[in-house]
């Protein structure tokens, strides 16, 4: 049932994408191209696979499908009126981009219209509410870094790309859209998850600009991957991911120049900067009361155990376990990459820092945890280690 699993991967990947793209765009494309190619895949093996998607148990032909977790996407689907998916042939490429197209309409709405899914144009994907004798005909049809997943490099640069429209919506003053946060944690869990250990899929940055993207992934993928390794359930284990995700949402708010700036820090400048804790949690809250961990780790993720760090708390107390992972994470990859100010740090120089600081900077429990998930064979694709470098001019996670 591999390819039935990479499939489900693929559509929800697309999905986001969809979402948060226009027609023609290239991230949109290239979604649609990576659909249609796994489910090509898919009807070579089993030539009229079906899907159906009960509250958030996935059917598949007549056998429950596991190996996807908690998959968010399948109550989704569920509540916009789609219950099953049958692929009565294999799907041409307008096949498929005409039904990506009404259910990215249809979860962006959060609901459907049968009256918009009933139209003539004949298509080989029938899909609608499941009922004692079958589709209720509410579908068209009712007459990087070596790892893989669905056939494709996993560069992450959908995911990326995602994350991208997410942080340009926000500078806009647009909203912040949870279905693709959530989209992207998923993606990134199934690749940390292909091989028979784990992977962690850091990117690497393509400019200096885009530093805010790939940090947010990689510290979503360090997060998730440290919370499993301590014992959390699936479903916490995907808060924290999308905790990990928005982190740094408060970066939008500050002009590159300063974010980006090579020599030291003005005292205003680094005041900007530390505000974007406060900043990020406000636009979290503002946007989704859903996302109240996010915010809360957002405000926290650099407060030290010893009560330093900042915002400044009025009385001492502990930092949100979430937040205490994020910390940890956040330094081990803000280290680990090249920035304007500072080269990176070898994977060795980090971990003796983080192992330095446990105690005062980190909580302790968390880098036992960090450092064994480091030791016990973890694969890291990331960076080519660079030589040392000099201590760096701002905090780490900065």
């Amino acid at each position: 049932m591999n390819e039935a699993r990479d499939t489900l991967v693929t559509l929800a990947r697309a999905v986001a994408a969809f979402t948060a793209y226009g027609p023609a765009h290239p991230t949109r494309e290239g979604a649609l191209d990576a659909v249609h190619q796994a489910v090509a895949r898919l009807c070579e093996v089993d030539p009229a696979p079906t899907f159906t998607f009960l509250g958030d148990e996935i059917v598949y032909g007549l056998h429950p499908l596991r190996g996807l977790g908690e998959w968010p996407w399948a109550e989704r689907f569920s509540r916009v009126g789609v219950q099953r998916i049958e692929f009565v042939a294999t799907p041409d490429r307008d096949d498929v981009s005409h039904f990506m197209d009404d259910l990215a309409r249809r979860l962006r709405r959060g609901f459907a219209e049968s009256s918009e899914a009933r139209v003539t144009r004949p298509t080989s994907i029938r899909y609608g509410l499941v009922h004692a004798d079958g589709l209720d005909g509410d579908g068209p049809d009712s007459a990087s870094n070596g790892a893989h997943v669905a056939g494709h490099p996993t560069d992450l640069e959908l995911e990326a790309d995602t994350v991208r429209w997410m942080e340009s919506e926000l500078r806009g003053g647009g909203t912040l859209h949870l279905a693709e946060a959530e989209g992207v944690v998923f993606a990134l869990l199934q690749v940390m998850h292909q091989g028979r250990d784990i992977l962690l899929p850091l990117t690497r940055l393509k400019e200096f600009d885009q530093y805010t993207t790939a940090h947010a992934l990689n510290v979503s993928v360090l997060t998730m991957a440290l919370a499993e390794h301590m014992g959390h359930s699936s479903s916490t284990v995907r808060r924290f991911g999308v905790s990990g995700l928005l982190h740094d949402l408060g970066k939008t708010r500050i002009p590159t120049e300063v974010l980006n700036k090579a020599g030291a820090l003005t005292d205003t400048e680094r005041s900007i900067i530390q505000n974007h804790t406060t900043e990020g949690a406000r636009l979290i809250l503002e946007h989704d009361a859903e996302l109240d961990l996010a915010a809360i780790v957002a405000y926290e993720h650099h407060r030290r155990t010893d009560g330093g760090g900042y915002p400044h708390f009025h009385l001492h107390r502990r930092c949100h376990g979430a937040s205490d992972l994020v910390h940890v994470c956040d330094v081990y990859d803000a280290l680990r990459t090249h920035r304007p100010y500072r080269e990176a740090w070898p994977h060795e120089r980090v971990m003796k820092y983080i192992i330095a600081g446990a105690g005062s900077e980190f909580d302790v429990e968390v880098v036992r945890g960090f450092v064994a998930l480091m030791d016990q064979g973890t694969r890291v694709a990331t960076r080519v280690d660079p030589e040392p470098a000099s201590p760096p001019v701002s905090s780490p996670g900065e």
